[in-house]
């Protein structure tokens, strides 16, 4: 995300950045914020749109906002006015992106370059899967963001979840081969084979981690389908993953989810791989 808007002539180093937003007014198009600069301290008027900050999966809390709380929030853009100086902020309380942000405060080795984030998908209010890589040999990046007892994890929920209800953070080891990267993004559930055709996928679990895999209401398999850009469909192990394909396929009327990549999208379209020991987790789901 850039921080030169060409087309307003604007230098804004805010955006792309995770910030607290002080809701200053209520109406109908979203919620009237100050964002401090942190450079100057004086506050820049800036838009929640309702759109952004209510954009939640099915059973997920609003947040409930009134003038004088505050919330953590991303800023996406600006809008420019008439003149210069009238230009407003614009936030996201739901991007993806925001995750990552909040996550890098708590993990100083993503501030030194040591570990990197390689994609991220989200279902703000719900749940949210991050995958992250180390850039220097010996680094554990996933247990770099977890931290000693969860600890920074945990910090990273409950800022992240301010206002936001329990959205649960997941950190995910990427793999460069795309079979390995999909069943570490199945977690929690152990996948046992892996078949991927150009956008779609079949993964086999054990019969009684099906409704893990899948999560509730689909969330699971949803988040790992973004994650790593590909249509993800489960099956119990031992079934024919090359007919569960074909017949999902032929049936399927769902574009393959696109994932959020810093740096573009992994290669697919290989055979079917078994996993017996490629780093998926092995807890179900509750």
């Amino acid at each position: 995300m850039g921080t030169i808007l060409g087309d307003l002539g604007i230098e804004s180093p805010l955006v792309g950045m995770a910030v607290t937003a002080h809701i200053t007014s209520v109406g109908p198009d979203g919620f009237g914020c100050a964002v401090y600069d942190l450079a100057t301290l004086r506050p820049r008027d800036a838009l929640l749109p309702r759109t952004d900050a209510y954009d939640l999966a099915d059973g997920a809390t609003a947040p409930e906002l009134a003038v004088g709380d505050t919330v953590i929030v991303l800023v996406v853009g600006v809008s420019g006015g008439p003149q210069r100086g009238d230009e407003r902020l614009l936030l996201s309380a739901t991007a993806p992106e925001l995750a990552g942000r909040i996550l890098s405060g708590f993990v100083s080795e993503i501030c030194t370059g040591k570990v990197v984030i390689k994609a991220i998908a989200r279902v703000a209010g719900a749940k949210t899967k991050i995958a992250v890589a180390p850039t220097v040999k010996g680094v554990d990046a996933r247990g770099a963001c977890i931290g000693r007892g969860a600890a920074r994890l945990k910090g990273a929920g409950r800022l992240l979840n301010r206002g936001f209800g329990h959205e649960r953070l997941e950190i995910i080891e990427y793999s460069s081969d795309p079979e390995s990267f999909l069943a570490n993004a199945m977690s929690p559930v152990q996948v046992t084979e892996v078949l991927i055709r150009g956008d779609n996928a079949v993964v086999a679990v054990e019969e009684h981690h099906i409704s893990g895999g899948i999560g509730e209401g689909g969330l699971n398999v949803q988040l790992a389908g973004r994650l790593t850009g590909h249509y993800v469909h489960v099956v119990k192990a031992g079934t024919d993953l090359r007919g569960a394909l074909e017949r999902d396929a032929s049936g399927k009327t769902h574009p393959a989810p696109a994932p959020q990549w810093p740096g573009g999208s992994p290669g697919a379209g290989r055979e079917s791989v078994r996993l017996s020991d490629r780093g998926a987790a092995g807890r179900e789901e509750r």
